[in-house]
């Protein structure tokens, strides 16, 4: 009867859940380049609407929001990212990705999927939940900024504004797989040294920072990083070499080159350990001095595919996504890294069917964003009833 209860309300408002969705689309948020002040302002409006408790926090041109309904010891956290990834060149679009055009039941735009469909069904099982007054615990919405980055400013500052919680559900797209953790990253530069002379000279040869720098890719193309195996991340650790710049003029023998190093990592795998073995793997194999050092580092994250929140996720991904999604762990970074160094267990991606993140042509399924939202306000039930 409870369940009835939940899917009748929220189907009553498809209409009203979809256009919302469809204004924060509308609501550019790249980060680098918008501010996330316009749309805080917009689901500001909406929480108010709702008599949802909310604060905003964090800068005032680059806010994130903290809400919560309810009262208990028991929390859970639904969490999802303001800011978007850059649309790009407009012309490689079917269409404006500003527009939130809806066509053959799907809306599109940057940020539909990734994340600004997380933020609707959020907010709007949260207010199933209000006013059908099924709430037996806490549940609380954290809207967090500058987080596709990399650098958690917005997710920092919630936890400073006293964001706790048992469980954080990630409202990533996607359900065909359910992320119970992530790999970290470890972000690295390393710089060769030269000696720079004018590049007609004919008695100075000079040495040459990019040549150098050619040696050392070369080696860490080829090395193989020292990791445990982990069922749940069978695609194993990943390096790339993302950025190199070097030399100053055309006319100059190069004295400095830089690379900028990504690495991804598992749980297995500790910082202090990768560059120690990235350091004498280069020291093998040249006879030059280098510079290495690491600017950013996210342990990776794991938590147990028993847990209860786990459970009910697949229990009900069963009765109303018809779908039994297969248990993994994301390759990519996120917010629950950051989360798990403050005993925040967290599920990295659990949300709506899209299409094409961080690529043209962005999109959800707008029947999917409706199951999903059913399904958000059930999970909160389900996981507050025992409180």
């Amino acid at each position: 009867m409870m369940i009835k209860r939940i899917e009748k309300f929220i189907s009553e408002r498809e209409k009203e859940i979809i256009k919302f969705c469809q204004k924060l689309v509308q609501i550019p948020s790249q980060n680098g380049i918008d501010l996330e002040r316009e749309i805080v302002k917009f689901i500001s409006q909406k929480l108010k609407e709702f008599k949802i408790k909310h604060k905003v926090v964090g800068s005032i041109k680059r806010p994130s929001i903290l809400a919560e309904i309810g009262k208990g010891k028991r929390i859970l956290i639904l969490n999802a990212h303001l800011d978007t990834v850059s649309a790009g060149e407009k012309k490689f679009w079917k269409f404006d990705p500003f527009s939130g055009k809806i066509f053959k039941g799907k809306l599109y735009g940057r940020g539909s999927a990734d994340c600004k469909a997380g933020i609707s069904a959020s907010i709007f099982a949260a207010y199933c939940l209000k006013k059908l007054n099924l709430l037996k615990g806490k549940l609380i919405l954290a809207f967090d900024a500058d987080e596709e980055s990399g650098n958690f400013t917005g997710m920092k500052e919630l936890l400073k504004n006293g964001l706790k919680g048992d469980f954080c559900l990630i409202c990533h797209p996607g359900n065909e797989e359910l992320m119970i953790g992530a790999r970290g990253v470890l972000r690295a530069k390393l710089i060769t040294f030269g000696k720079a002379v004018h590049t007609g000279s004919r008695y100075k040869k000079g040495i040459n920072a990019i040549y150098r720098m050619t040696k050392i890719i070369q080696i860490l193309e080829r090395l193989k990083l020292k990791h445990k195996k982990d069922k749940f991340f069978p695609f194993g650790p990943k390096l790339t070499l993302s950025l190199i710049k070097g030399g100053s003029q055309i006319n100059i023998v190069p004295d400095l080159c830089e690379i900028e190093i990504d690495i991804r990592t598992l749980p297995s795998q500790k910082e202090k350990r990768i560059l120690k073995q990235i350091k004498e793997a280069l020291q093998k194999k040249i006879n030059f001095k280098f510079f290495l050092q690491s600017f950013l580092f996210w342990p990776a994250y794991r938590i147990s595919e028993n847990s209860k929140l786990v459970k009910l996720i697949l229990k009900r991904a069963k009765e109303i996504l018809k779908r039994k999604p297969k248990i993994s762990c994301a390759g990519a970074s996120n917010v629950g890294n950051l989360l798990w160094q403050h005993k925040i267990k967290s599920i990295s991606g659990f949300g709506v069917d899209f299409e094409n993140a961080h690529s043209y042509n962005e999109c959800i399924s707008l029947k999917s964003l409706i199951e999903i939202t059913i399904l958000y306000a059930h999970l909160a039930f389900d996981f507050l009833k025992e409180n």
